[in-house]
């Protein structure tokens, strides 16, 4: 789905299986484009706030013990060190905006 430029920005060293992801940060925070080939489940954790864009497939996210389906075309947002964790299905993409500028490292 991404095009060629955005698969060559810098991947994000995935802190969990099944995730692939490329990187822009900057002082102002990050942003990460997630590609989910095989799906995922994504453990409970809280960091800063963040948005999110599900540009294709679906997600049920728990965020503070709310469990809720998103699907292509639908947002989200996790407020400031909110508990959160998602079964993502595969061939999802989703877009997330980070308040903070290093919660993601790039691969070396």
């Amino acid at each position: 789905m991404y095009p060629e430029w955005i698969r060559k920005l810098p991947r994000i060293d995935a802190p969990f299986p099944g995730a692939v992801g490329w990187l822009m940060s900057g002082p102002h925070g990050q942003v990460v484009l997630w590609e989910f080939p095989n799906g995922a489940e994504v453990q409970p954790h809280r960091h800063g706030p963040q948005l999110g864009f599900v540009l294709g497939g679906r997600t049920l996210m728990t965020i503070e013990g709310e469990t809720r389906e998103w699907v292509a075309g639908e947002t989200f947002a996790i407020g400031d060190q909110e508990e959160h964790s998602a079964v993502v299905d595969p061939g999802t993409f989703i877009v997330e905006l980070f308040e903070e500028t290093d919660r993601h490292k790039a691969q070396p």
